[in-house]
């Protein structure tokens, strides 16, 4: 009789034991999980990225020429930052009165700015007008981080209000509505943005 309680104790002895290693060792997966996503988190949001610091300065003057001052206001440095910019009235008629690309060379550190100007020739906006529609400006940026050794890519949406009484108007970020419009619009004139995609 005490041969037989002695050997369901030690089984259930067994049993808790194993269970308890069990729980301990699914405690350590849990915490090496969370453990690596908090440092994938950590590593995402030390990634660089691009705003502007300022409002866009547009300048009338022989042509109409768009500058944008971009910062990185990410901890991590930027390279290979290349842009495609396309400028189109607001009433969506017609094709792009602007579409180009460039790219800048040099890397681009926490807390630097770089410009971005586009120049739009007078004879698709003549600049000394008495009053010019309003037209969108769309920039997709495109860069790496080389700490991740991931590519990111931006898209940022603008409204210039044009000219009126000879004033020039503010420039200023879409609504929503107007981005659903202009997406269809660059879908029509077959161009295809990035759509702050990821890319490893």
């Amino acid at each position: 009789m005490e041969k037989a309680s002695k050997k369901i104790l030690q089984k259930w002895s067994n049993i808790i034991a194993t269970l308890a290693t069990t729980v301990l060792a699914f405690t350590a997966l849990i915490t090496v999980y969370l453990t690596v996503a908090a440092w994938q988190v950590q590593q995402e949001t030390a990634r660089p990225y691009f705003i502007l610091k300022e409002s866009p300065k547009v300048e009338l003057a022989n042509e109409l020429s768009f500058e944008l001052k971009f910062s990185n206001v990410g901890m991590h440095p930027a390279v290979d930052l290349s842009s495609e910019t396309i400028v189109f009235d607001d009433r969506l008629t017609g094709k792009p009165i602007h579409h180009d690309e460039s790219a800048i060379v040099n890397e681009i550190p926490k807390d630097s700015s770089s410009s971005l100007v586009m120049t739009i020739p007078n004879e698709e906006i003549y600049p000394k007008q008495f009053s010019i529609n309003a037209h969108y400006v769309v920039v997709d940026l495109q860069y790496l981080d080389p700490i991740l050794d991931k590519s990111y890519w931006q898209l940022i949406y603008l409204k210039w209000n044009g000219v009126e009484e000879e004033k020039i108007q503010p420039t200023v970020h879409v609504r929503v509505e107007e981005k659903v419009k202009i997406d269809e619009y660059l879908k029509t004139h077959g161009i295809d943005l990035k759509k702050d995609i990821v890319k490893k």
